[in-house]
């Protein structure tokens, strides 16, 4: 796999290191800088590599939720993202020991069927045309009954493969927020255009406004991302919506405000709620159940999940 991704790269300047870690880990990073420049790690995930959902995710009425850490950072600049508080280093890593994650997933699968979340520390769509990571997961799940995965992304792919097991989750976002918050990403016309050509070609579509963020106006702003994307999609052909605020772990937080000193997002005054930083709960209950009622009589309140 290794050599596929550094083939789709023009004239790589290749450095050998010992160990991922050593250039990942190192003290007294940039990480702002490193957002700007940044060089890609390609290496061999060790120990576990399926982890059980947490929390502050949602599992969408699963039992058996998990998510698979198959890279670390993307290539989008999201003010938000927790991985700014996640990772000691802005550096995109991509592990190529992917057969090692199918050999750990079966094993999980002699157990009972599971769902499984493999682009959460990551967005995989954005960086298939490098790594080519979706279309393995994707292959690799054919036949397979009792496992259901999820790609999530911001991307806006031309094409995708329907498969009966695979969901494509696309986060959408007021354009407001996209080029205030949402650095790098395509526009909200073409994640909606994306979208429209997922649902037409048969995928499971999933559409998530997570997070929602809680800026001057966001009542405006989301009601009318809401009614373009009733007006626009066919919701019937839509497998289920995703409804959440901004919450992030408060280890995670501490992390992102020195990663990021600048950041309006990560300097909020938020609520901490065993271990999870969050929005005050009127203020979380009003913005969910703001965009639930926007959205309940076009898709049905049982296609809708909230984050709590």
């Amino acid at each position: 796999m290794a050599k596929a991704i550094l083939g789709r790269i023009k004239d790589p300047v290749i450095v050998y290191i010992d160990h991922y870690k050593d250039v990942f880990s190192r003290a007294k990073q940039n990480y702002e800088a490193q957002k700007k420049a940044p060089v890609l790690i390609l290496a061999v995930r060790e120990g576990r590599k399926i982890y059980e959902g947490a929390p502050v995710c949602q599992s969408f009425g699963n039992r058996n939720f998990y998510y698979a850490s198959c890279s670390m950072n993307c290539v989008y600049d999201c003010d938000y993202c927790y991985l700014k508080g996640m990772y000691p280093s802005a550096y995109p890593v991509i592990f190529v020991n992917t057969e090692d994650y199918f050999k750990e997933t079966d094993e999980l699968l002699g157990k009972g069927p599971a769902y499984i979340c493999v682009s959460y520390d990551t967005d995989m769509l954005a960086a298939e045309s490098i790594t080519g990571l979706c279309g393995r997961w994707i292959e690799y799940c054919k036949g397979k009954d009792n496992l259901l995965i999820e790609i999530r992304t911001k991307a806006a792919p031309a094409n995708l493969v329907p498969q009966e097991n695979v969901i494509y989750a696309f986060t959408l976002s007021p354009q407001e927020i996209t080029d205030k918050f949402e650095r790098r990403t395509p526009s909200l016309d073409a994640r909606l255009a994306a979208v429209k050509r997922a649902a037409d070609a048969g995928c499971l579509v999933r559409l998530c406004f997570d997070p929602m963020l809680y800026v001057p106006g966001w009542e405006k702003l989301y009601g009318n991302l809401a009614d373009r994307v009733i007006s626009e999609l066919d919701t019937s052909g839509i497998t289920d919506v995703s409804v959440g605020t901004f919450r992030i772990s408060s280890q995670y937080l501490r992390r992102m405000r020195t990663n990021c000193p600048d950041s309006q997002i990560a300097w909020y005054p938020y609520v901490n709620q065993d271990g999870v930083e969050q929005y005050p709960q009127e203020i979380d209950r009003a913005m969910q159940d703001f965009m639930t009622g926007r959205l309940e009589k076009a898709f049905g309140r049982e296609k809708i999940f909230e984050w709590n």
